[in-house]
């Protein structure tokens, strides 16, 4: 046994029984962890609700028992209090992808400080933007990948090169499999890779074309993933910015 303070970024949380929820934490010195944390009524519960929602950011006193898989959730503190992604309609349609996203990736209990940095920097950068969050969930998937180990090999990229989502590569020949993006697709991946958090919003796409895209960034991480292709959120995406 051993009290330890973590600090987590929760990406979900799922009713366990009438007393206890299930609370999925990203945590910076321990990776993903489940905790139990009571689910009781009155002053005291509500307030606990309203620090443990999606992509909050808490901190705790754990008494961690390296035998269980589920540890217990004692009090908990908001070091960082986001200011308008829970009363931001769109805002909270993206921050709920991201925490799908991240809570079917996240299945690993390995710690990775850089990560866990790159997405509360995400969130930040999110709640505290002002308007023009349309490709937001676009930029955030882009720059996930060089964590996710999966960042595109285009080198000696030539036009009529197909992209093969399994190697990761630009090859000269349609691959055998279904994973691939054609050549007028690829000649466009240079460009679209540059696109990150600080740049996003100077990307014009209509609505069509930023579902086609969201949906070969899924579908690249589910070959290299698998249930990535299968989040529900993107639907709700797709109507927000149709």
């Amino acid at each position: 046994m051993a009290i330890e303070r973590i600090t987590g970024i929760v990406t979900d949380i799922v009713r366990h029984n009438d007393r206890h929820n299930i609370v999925s934490m990203f945590t910076r010195t321990r990776g993903r962890i489940s905790f139990l944390s009571p689910a009781g009524g009155g002053k005291a519960g509500r307030m606990r609700n309203a620090r443990l929602q999606l992509l909050s950011v808490v901190e705790s006193d754990v008494n961690f028992r390296e035998n269980r898989t589920l540890q217990t959730l004692g009090a908990v503190s908001s070091p960082t209090v986001w200011k308008d992604i829970y009363f931001n309609p769109v805002k909270g349609s993206i921050a709920m992808f991201i925490s799908e996203f991240l809570n079917r990736y996240l299945r690993e209990a390995a710690p990775e400080p850089s990560l866990w940095d790159y997405v509360y920097l995400s969130i930040a950068t999110l709640d505290s933007r002002r308007g023009k969050y349309a490709n937001f969930h676009l930029s955030f998937l882009i720059g996930f990948l060089q964590f996710a180990g999966i960042t595109p090999d285009l080198h000696g990229l030539e036009k009529g090169d197909y992209f093969d989502m399994v190697s990761g590569t630009a090859v000269a020949e349609r691959p055998s499999h279904g994973n691939f993006l054609y050549p007028a697709e690829t000649s466009l991946l240079p460009l679209i890779l540059r696109m990150n958090m600080g740049n996003d919003a100077k990307f014009k796409f209509n609505g069509g074309e930023r579902r086609l895209l969201l949906s070969k960034l899924l579908q690249y991480y589910a070959v290299h993933f698998p249930g990535m292709n299968s989040l529900r959120s993107p639907e709700i995406l797709a109507e927000v910015f149709s």
